[in-house]
């Protein structure tokens, strides 16, 4: 029997373990379920309204974690919920490859950047879990982040600046820079009338720029 407990205010199943307990989304849930469902032509697999939110719901997720690893598709990568074709062939392709990236990340819905300079230069790898997940992997890091497919925008190779991967949505954003009256940083770099960071000089402001409209500039030179 699983121990396991609902919290419908903040959507969670709450998992009792040995370990101690552990949180699912109930949308994660049936997201993943869904996911996997449609990847390997499972009708059956497919979570209902009625059972989101619910014992059954979680059992349904279980079932197609297991349906992953029971199948041949087990020793693929999984690119989970979110995850267009065109983007899984690119993440594939750049595994492969090892080439270098920088991972352009957002909003898909509005193609909005969300503007994160942590986590988005490396190299694609994948997990050797149960699921098989693409991660970023930074320069000499043998472990690294997953990479969360639902919010890439764009990825650009790091020698060329080159495109390998564009959402429809995306466009690089417009940034400029303006001279402010704080103390210590008085470079702003704005996005629609917005401050978005602040520098003390004006060459890691400008780096940072160029950075996020996609040129290759190493974090380190405006952090």
């Amino acid at each position: 029997m699983l121990d396991i407990a609902i919290d419908p205010r903040r959507r969670l199943y709450v998992i009792a373990s040995s370990d101690g307990v552990r949180c699912l989304g109930f949308d994660k849930a049936r997201d993943h379920a869904r996911r996997i469902a449609d990847c390997l032509m499972r009708p059956d697999l497919q979570p209902t309204p009625e059972e989101e939110g619910t014992p059954a719901g979680y059992r349904k997720y279980l079932s197609a974690i297991q349906a992953w690893l029971d199948s041949p598709r087990a020793e693929e990568t999984y690119f989970g919920p979110g995850c267009s074709k065109e983007l899984a062939s690119a993440l594939e392709a750049c595994r492969h490859s090892r080439s270098k990236v920088h991972l352009v990340v957002g909003d898909t819905g509005t193609g909005s950047v969300a503007f994160d300079d942590n986590d988005v230069v490396g190299r694609i790898g994948r997990s050797h879990g149960a699921l098989k997940v693409p991660l970023l992997l930074e320069d000499g890091q043998a472990f690294g982040s997953p990479v969360t497919c639902g919010r890439v925008l764009a990825i650009l190779d790091w020698e060329t600046g080159l495109a390998l991967y564009r959402h429809p949505g995306y466009r690089p954003p417009e940034l400029k820079l303006a001279f402010c009256e704080h103390e210590s940083r008085p470079w702003s770099v704005m996005h629609r009338d917005s401050t978005i960071a602040r520098f003390a000089d004006i060459g890691k402001a400008g780096a940072y720029i160029a950075f996020m409209r996609g040129a290759s500039v190493e974090p380190r030179f405006f952090r």
